[in-house]
């Protein structure tokens, strides 16, 4: 008898087409935590943008100068007998307010933070503008404190004014964004319970 061959069995490969970068994209981008983190890195590239073309050239001087004159007034108010020239406190120490003694950089890492999240722009908006007000003057308090520091502590100065304050400030900034999530989720929770 001869023996029939046996044909073998073959599986044909169906090709899976791959997803093209378009259809990832949009994939990623419909999860909360990467667009989250694509709208906070844009952010931050359209801010530092901003930064360099406008601010450094046109802002910064006005922004710093006024921040030197209410800080002069804060401590006038206490009895410090400042005056201020430019950005300079002169009084019996000497301050002068340069770039990153005017809160932008917080105040922009804030910003970006509450715009980014995903809330009711209403409340982006009104988070945005508190916490500018709220970082300003935390600024000015910081640039009041140095000033004293200065007066009665000198020997700390440097450590106030380069570590202390420029970490608790990114900290602030932190934190207030926290918060008004924070605030923002729990008003949608509440309003999402009585609908």
């Amino acid at each position: 008898m001869k023996k029939k061959k046996q044909k073998k069995a073959t599986t044909k490969a169906i090709p899976i087409s791959k997803p093209s970068i378009q259809e990832r994209i949009k994939e990623r981008w419909n999860n909360p935590v990467f667009r989250f983190l694509g709208l906070s890195i844009i952010g931050i590239a359209l801010f530092y943008l901003f930064y360099i073309s406008l601010y450094e050239t046109m802002l910064e001087a006005p922004i710093t100068a006024f921040n030197a004159w209410l800080s002069s007034a804060v401590l006038n108010l206490i009895g410090y007998g400042t005056t201020v020239q430019d950005a300079a406190i002169h009084g019996t120490f000497s301050l002068n307010v340069k770039r990153g003694c005017d809160a932008i950089e917080p105040i922009a890492v804030m910003g970006v933070i509450l715009l980014a999240f995903p809330m009711a722009i209403r409340h982006k908006l009104s988070g945005v503008l508190v916490g500018i007000l709220v970082l300003a003057a935390l600024n000015i308090l910081r640039i009041v404190s140095l000033y004293l520091i200065g007066i009665y502590v000198p020997s700390i100065f440097e450590l106030m004014h380069m570590q202390i304050w420029q970490v608790l400030f990114i900290l602030a900034a932190l934190v207030f964004s926290a918060f008004w999530i924070r605030r923002g989720l729990q008003k949608a929770n509440l309003q999402n319970t009585t609908n």
